[in-house]
């Protein structure tokens, strides 16, 4: 009977799967936060393509179009 009981006490401590879980939730926030930041930068860079857009589209509109001299 003793001899069932220090084999039981000796078992394996096996943390493979804690640090595997560790790196893969490490990873997920990672990857949450890139795509965050990326995203926050295509918004940055579509409100600049717009406005580069918006004085084109105001000149061609304030400047009259010329008419044909007879």
């Amino acid at each position: 009977m003793n001899l069932l009981v220090a084999a039981a006490d000796e078992a394996p401590k096996n943390m493979n799967g804690a640090w595997g879980l560790l790196v893969f939730v490490l990873l997920a926030i990672v990857v949450f936060f890139l795509f965050r930041s990326m995203n926050k930068h295509l918004r940055k860079a579509q409100r600049m393509n717009d406005e580069e857009a918006e004085p084109d589209a105001a000149r061609r509109d304030a400047v009259p179009p010329q008419q044909p001299k007879p």
